[in-house]
């Protein structure tokens, strides 16, 4: 019983040790901002709650995102008080800037985007380290700088549930 306080200070170490989201999200200076349409909500990276994903054009297609158009539009009209920033990285033969811009009008995207074609973004915020098999996409509900927690914009219905958890804790602190 007396190295039961030990083994607990050593859990808690390990468990803080090993974050499945890095702490703070930071936008790198030059990035490219990209309105989709001539109605596209523009970006507020300093807004405090914002949803931030990445996404990897040289390694991933817009297929993630158009599994949830309708999701996108539901957002903006239903939660206009959360920021939603994508940034779509590096330089893809398949997916040029204005293909990109082409795809996200063709379903309906609203918000404007982040284009970083030398993916300085992900070396930033040194997304290499986080411990996802797949690396190429990954999303998160940032507050202020601070990352709260993993996004999952993927499965709508928790994604929903996530962006109003999310928005609440503002109303509870």
């Amino acid at each position: 019983m007396r190295n039961l306080p030990l083994c607990i200070m050593s859990a808690i170490i390990l468990l803080s040790s090993c974050q499945k989201h890095p702490s703070t999200i930071k936008f790198p200076e030059g990035l490219e901002e990209l309105e989709i349409g001539e109605n596209s909500k523009k970006l507020c990276i300093d807004c405090p709650k914002k949803f931030v994903g990445y996404l990897d054009l040289t390694q991933r297609d817009l297929f993630f995102l158009k599994m949830n158009s309708k999701g996108w539009k539901d957002l903006i009209v239903d939660y206009p008080e959360l920021e939603v920033i994508w940034v779509f990285a590096g330089q893809s033969e398949h997916i040029e800037k204005t293909e990109l811009v082409r795809l996200l009008e063709e379903m309906g995207y609203p918000y404007s985007v982040i284009y970083d074609k030398e993916n300085k973004f992900f070396e930033l915020n040194q997304l290499d380290k986080i411990p996802y098999e797949v690396k190429a996409i990954q999303s998160y509900f940032v507050d202020g700088d601070d990352v709260i927690i993993d996004a999952e914009p993927g499965i709508p219905n928790l994604f929903r549930k996530q962006v109003i958890e999310f928005l609440e804790l503002e109303e509870r602190e």
